[in-house]
């Protein structure tokens, strides 16, 4: 099996030189997602398109910030034939660490029990993409059991 780019309509695409998720064989590879919404990407797509400055990211309160990209993560692993439970490795990149509590709380409810939730780094951005609160990539796959021969 190739690997198959995935997307979901529910998560915006930057334009970037990049794709959100990679699927090979059972495994999910997502990269890097800021809490981006469609209107913001637009406005890169078309900054990157014409070679424009790229606009400054809207400011959103933290919690907004990470529910966006938790369910950006859900919605691509689902896309992918999977769900949260299956995420193996997420790396969070906070850019202010006394937010922790306040990310945990929310992070928590994305997952079906405490046994369920992956590894986790987490890791104090000096300056992340747009100086938004914080970026997750995630490493997941595919159960058998939900696994089609097709793919």
């Amino acid at each position: 099996m190739e690997k198959e780019i995935i997307r979901s309509p529910l998560v915006p695409e930057t334009g970037g030189p990049f794709n959100l998720a990679i699927r090979h064989r059972d495994m999910i590879y997502i990269s890097g997602l800021p809490p981006f919404q469609e209107e913001f990407c637009q406005q890169l797509r078309e900054a990157r398109r014409t070679g424009q400055p790229l606009p400054a990211m809207p400011d959103l309160p933290m919690e907004d910030q990470i529910c966006i990209v938790m369910n950006h993560l859900k919605w691509l692993m689902e896309a992918a034939g999977s769900n949260m439970d299956c995420l193996l490795k997420v790396v969070v990149w906070l850019k202010d660490q006394n937010q922790m509590g306040a990310f945990d709380k929310i992070y928590r409810s994305y997952f079906s029990s405490d046994e369920t939730m992956p590894t986790r780094t987490r890791i104090q951005a000096g300056r992340t993409p747009f100086d938004c609160a914080l970026e997750i990539d995630a490493i997941g796959y595919v159960p058998k059991a939900i696994n089609s021969p097709s793919r």
